[in-house]
C-alpha cells in the first residue's frame, strides 16, 4: 500500500491546506501535471490555474492558484502560491472588474515591457477565477 500523500498550500498571507489527499492536478509552466502517492521528486513553477485534489476523506476540492511553485518530495506536495482561493470564495464581480482593469493595463503597456507581463499575469488570474466561479 502506498504511503499517504500530503498537500500543503501556502500563500504569503495564509496556509490554505495541510491535509492528506489521494491525488491532485495543477497547472505547471510546462503544462498540467498530476501527482499520486509515491510520485518521483519533482519541482515546477505554476501558472495561474486550478489546483484540484481529492481529499483522503472523499470528495473533490479545487483552489484557484495565481502562480508560484510546487515541489513533490517524500509524499509531500508543497505549493508556495503567489495567491490562492477556494473556488467557493471567489467573487465573480470582483474577478470581472479585475479582468477589465488588467485588460486595459495590458492594452496600455508596450509588448516586452515589465508592466505588460504583469498585466498579462493579472489578466490570466482574473480569467481563471471567473472560469472556476462559473462566471
Amino acid at each position: 500500500m502506498a504511503a499517504p500523500l500530503v498537500l500543503r498550500v501556502l500563500t504569503p498571507q495564509r496556509e490554505l491546506c495541510d491535509e492528506p489527499v489521494e491525488q491532485l492536478t495543477a497547472e505547471g509552466t510546462p503544462g498540467q501535471f498530476g501527482v499520486l502517492p509515491d510520485h518521483t521528486v519533482f519541482l515546477t513553477s505554476l501558472e495561474p490555474g486550478a489546483l484540484s485534489f481529492r481529499p483522503a476523506d472523499g470528495g473533490q476540492r479545487t483552489l484557484a492558484v495565481k502562480g508560484g511553485y510546487a515541489e513533490v518530495r517524500d509524499n509531500v506536495v508543497t505549493v508556495l502560491a503567489d495567491d490562492a482561493l477556494p473556488v467557493e470564495s471567489i467573487d465573480p464581480s470582483q474577478a470581472r472588474a479585475d479582468l477589465e482593469r488588467a485588460s486595459a493595463a495590458l492594452d496600455a503597456a508596450p509588448f516586452g515591457d515589465r508592466e505588460h507581463e504583469r498585466a498579462r499575469r493579472e489578466l490570466r488570474w482574473a480569467e481563471v477565477r471567473l472560469a472556476l466561479a462559473g462566471g
